[in-house]
């Protein structure tokens, strides 16, 4: 996995051992041509538009403030709002360029996890450490944290340690890998921790630097050529990366995700220069463009890590139609071997159960591989989705109290102040306020009812997971069912419902993630065959004997003190006779190629039989399919 350090004693001979390497790898670990192009048209637009007279500053109105108090009251907010857009804009733009580097980090470790590959998170975590740091850097700005220094320095200041800061930690984080052999901490999480814990002592130790001091020094220097020579340094150290150890980095360990690092340095390196040679002030032109351009540095890395995930998905499905074509041969060999029964009995037997049993460990393999990178992934996204969505929720409460009493407040300005004046009576016509008043609840409402959705289908998506569940626990099997009826929502149109039956049922101990799987795939197969069912009777509908209206019923009951059934039934098209003794045989599918392998009932089965249980499956052409699964309350191993 781990290449080895190419051998190089000096600066040309890494500029040519670079330039013959350059051509040696594939496309698979290089970006899109097009999405490189659309990069760096990105960085050069803004100043193409400044040439024709295009301006993205956003300058602060002079204000009057002995006559500010004399104001109406809307004339006193607009002043405030148009006062302060510049901090809006940067708060705006520095949140997001924040954002990118929280996801660019979650998805590093998600790769940790699946390849145990300890360079990316490492790089990931350099990148978060900045984008703390920016974080930092507009909460300080906006007074959200307490900070001594006034915004004319403590910004200009601040920005130029976050650059420089980031430049150093993404440098280092890579550097760190030229040095060392990583193969040496493969899978441990150990040395991803301790270097998470030294870069996050080092961003925090410079963001208690800024804070605490009162006086810093000056950064701007409107009339000079170098407006802001704290920005040269982050320019030269994002152009010796760009050139020489981003590239080397590339060389030694070649990904998607290190190709992405040797872009971003194109936006970084352009930022660098707005800033450095053009920012004359706070929120001009040059400055809101350089914080444009942070972002897109922020996701170039992050795209490289989704084309990483999107071409590994592309190498499962031909890994998975290449075991599909291996598997029909061995069907066709099982088939020859058959023909020759009569004079290798006893041995044909004996084979049959071997090939059986490889079958079965195969398929055992492949589902607990898959099984396990997908509940990770689930179970870290519904964790990570779940506390900002409880800050949006429990937020909502209070801004609609806020927006009750400012309504009741207008309310009772209307009765205490019968007669407004003109230019009030004018506004209120301009915007409409009986409309707001009237909509602005049902917005917030609207807006909960959304909330109340995200929360619903994450704590789905936890339950589904259950990656604190692996040992046998007692569970309300309504609760996994449902969880997987939330997951499986967006398959659920073309008019199919889905009927719910329940009985009362105790609770049955068991490994609910297994189970949870069970029902996954005996529902989605249900579905899958309501649509095919859909599709012929468009086509065909004489077939039919009524008007087809697609049904999923799943039915729950208790059958004694020990035993629980659920049915799983469609109307579907049914399955024939030939194929129904085969259907819980491992790799047997009757999807096309490249659309299922032929794993998922025979989990089923395995799973329900290791619980001490049993599964049946009951068909009929044009009537539908019918699965019963019946478990004991207590599993018997």
């Amino acid at each position: 996995m781990f290449n080895t350090k190419p051998q190089f004693t000096s600066l040309p001979g890494l500029v040519s051992h670079i330039q013959k390497s350059w051509q040696t790898y594939t496309v698979e670990t290089r970006l899109p041509a097009v999405f490189v192009w659309a990069v760096t048209l990105i960085c050069i637009t803004p100043f193409g538009l400044n040439q024709i007279g295009f301006d993205f500053g956003t300058y602060a109105i002079e204000v009057n403030w002995s006559e500010f108090s004399q104001l109406p009251h809307t004339q006193i907010s607009d002043t405030v709002h148009f006062f302060l857009r510049g901090s809006f804009t940067h708060t705006i733009l520095e949140w997001s360029a924040f954002c990118s580097a929280i996801f660019t980090a979650i998805l590093a470790f998600a790769y940790f996890r699946i390849e145990r590959d300890i360079t990316t998170p490492v790089i990931g975590v350099a990148l978060l450490c900045a984008g703390i740091m920016d974080a930092f850097h507009t909460l300080a700005a906006d007074r959200l944290i307490e900070a001594v220094a006034d915004n004319h320095n403590l910004i200009p200041f601040t920005w130029a340690l976050c650059r420089l800061a980031n430049a150093l930690l993404t440098v280092i984080g890579v550097s760190i890998f030229l040095v060392i052999q990583p193969q040496k901490w493969y899978k441990s999480s150990a040395f991803v921790t301790t270097v998470s814990i030294l870069f996050g002592i080092l961003a925090y130790s410079v963001i208690r630097i800024c804070a605490v001091s009162d006086t810093l020094p000056e950064t701007m220097f409107p009339n000079a050529l170098i407006t802001r020579p704290w920005d040269v340094g982050p320019l030269i150290i994002y152009i010796l990366a760009g050139l020489f150890i981003f590239p080397s980095f590339y060389l030694k360990y070649p990904s998607l995700f290190s190709y992405a690092l040797i872009i971003s340095t194109i936006p970084n390196g352009i930022t660098q220069l707005h800033m450095a040679f053009g920012s004359a002030q706070l929120f001009d032109n040059h400055f809101n463009i350089a914080h444009f351009l942070k972002i897109v540095a922020y996701l170039v890395p992050l795209a490289g890590l989704i084309f990483d995930y999107a071409y590994t998905h592309r190498k499962m499905q031909a890994a998975n139609h290449h075991l599909n074509h291996t598997i029909n041969a061995q069907v066709q060999t099982e088939a020859a071997l058959r023909h020759s029964e009569a004079l290798l009995t006893e041995k044909n037997q004996e084979l049959g159960e071997t090939l059986q049993e490889l079958k079965r460990t195969q398929s055992q393999l492949i589902h607990t591989e898959k099984m396990s990178s997908l509940g990770d992934l689930v179970g870290g996204v519904a964790h990570e989705i779940n506390n900002p969505v409880n800050f949006i929720y429990g937020n909502l409460m209070h801004a609609e109290n806020y927006t009750h009493d400012l309504l009741s407040l207008i309310q009772l300005y209307q009765i205490e102040y019968p007669y407004p004046s003109e230019t009030i009576e004018s506004e209120i016509e301009a915007v409409d306020l009986d409309f707001i008043k009237d909509d602005l609840p049902k917005m917030l409402t609207s807006m909960k009812t959304g909330a109340d959705r995200i929360r619903s289908i994450v704590l789905s998506l936890r339950n589904f997971a259950r990656l604190d569940e692996a040992e046998l626990k007692q569970v309300n099997l309504h609760d996994g069912i449902d969880s997987t009826l939330m997951i499986l929502n967006y398959r659920f149109n073309k008019g199919i419902s889905a009927i719910k039956n329940y009985g009362n049922l105790p609770d049955v101990e068991c490994y609910p993630s297994q189970l949870n799987q069970v029902w996954l795939n005996l529902i989605e197969n249900a579905v899958d065959a309501l649509d095919e069912s859909t599709k012929a009777y468009q086509e065909n509908p004489d077939l039919w004997p009524s008007p087809f209206l697609p049904q999923l019923k799943i039915t729950t009951e208790s059958i004694d003190e020990d035993w629980v059934r659920i049915t799983i039934a469609d109307n579907g098209k049914g399955i024939s006779e030939s194929i129904q003794a085969k259907i819980f045989d491992p790799f047997f599918t009757t999807k096309p190629v490249g659309q299922g392998t032929g794993l998922g009932l025979s989990m089923c089965y395995q799973v329900v039989k290791k619980h001490g249980g049993a599964i049946a499956l009951c068909s009929q052409e044009l009537k539908g399919t019918t699965v019963t699964v019946t478990l004991p309350l207590l599993p018997r191993f």
